[in-house]
């Protein structure tokens, strides 16, 4: 009975260090991903494009003024990043989920779908940050 009790207190106490979104629904962490992408603003050239072992994803540093950011669109189809070359500007506005990708030869608007994000196909239609 005392081991019982004390499993309960520590695993308890546990769940106090177990991030918020862990106890999001699937559409909730849809939704908040979708809305953080469209409330974010970036642009900037491509500098380098890589596969960060850790965590497994392919990752795209921006420069601007000699200011480096680094993105994976980890919820976006793997095209997007192959599609990428180093020496594009990309530009993403606030209150937008589209990336003007700019390059000598070929302007793009993507619209991000989100597609690799488990419950893209059940909730994007409800969602009013995304431009179907």
């Amino acid at each position: 009975m005392i081991l019982i009790l004390l499993f309960a207190v520590i695993g308890i106490n546990g769940l106090k260090n177990i991030p918020e979104h862990f106890f999001y629904s699937q559409e909730e962490f849809f939704n908040n991903a979708v809305s953080e992408s469209y409330n974010e603003s970036y642009d900037g050239i491509v500098k380098r494009k890589f596969y960060l072992k850790e965590g497994g994803r392919d990752v795209i540093i921006l420069n601007k003024n000699g200011i480096t950011r680094q993105f994976d669109f980890v919820y976006e189809n793997p095209n997007l990043y192959e599609f990428i070359k180093v020496g594009d500007t990309l530009i993403k506005k606030s209150g937008t989920n589209s990336i003007i990708i700019r390059r000598s030869e070929l302007d793009t608007i993507i619209n991000l779908k989100f597609e690799n994000l488990k419950g893209a196909e059940l909730h994007s239609d409800n969602n009013k940050y995304l431009n179907n």
